[in-house]
């Protein structure tokens, strides 16, 4: 079993009891392993602490990794792809920079998620001024709702909003 699997093996009863959800695993050969964590609720420093714990027990003597290894447990961070559906259903509201799997991008309102699709509402782009002479009144485009399946979507970050 390729490591990536097995941690994520190891780690699914104590997500569950913790009310947590593995969103990614990325390893660096095998000397590092980061390990990234999220709950509906959020996940807190001590949470990763015995998500560490937990896993260098499993980890140490097992094969998988060197025995000079670097384990990183953490959570996505908000400026992370969104990769699992409890991260969209969690993020309803917020607004999506999303990268469509045939290289549409888009910027749209999530306002529904599921485990299998997300609804968004299209924030249309203004459209670009090209005549000069007497102002028009212009109408403003009425904004679109889309479902996208998960494999459709190719890259979804939250767009931050600074105040």
């Amino acid at each position: 079993m390729e490591l990536k699997e097995q941690i994520g093996e190891w780690l699914k009863p104590l997500m569950e009891d913790m009310n947590l959800f593995l969103v990614d695993v990325k390893t660096g050969g095998k000397a590092r392993v980061e390990v990234f964590a999220d709950g509906d609720m959020g996940i807190t420093i001590s949470q990763c602490a015995e998500i560490s714990r937990f896993l260098e027990k499993h980890l140490d003597g097992s094969g998988l990794v060197s025995d000079h290894y670097v384990l990183d447990v953490s959570s996505p961070g908000m400026d992370n792809p969104l990769k699992v559906p409890r991260q969209y259903k969690k993020r309803i509201g917020r607004i999506l920079d999303l990268i469509k799997a045939d290289g549409t991008e888009l910027e749209a309102e999530l306002i529904a998620a599921d485990d299998e699709k997300i609804k968004l509402r299209e924030i249309p782009k203004p459209e670009k001024k090209k005549k000069k002479g007497p102002k028009t009144e212009e109408k403003a485009e009425e904004p679109k709702e889309i479902e996208l399946k998960y494999s459709e979507i190719k890259k979804a970050v939250i767009q931050i909003a600074w105040k």
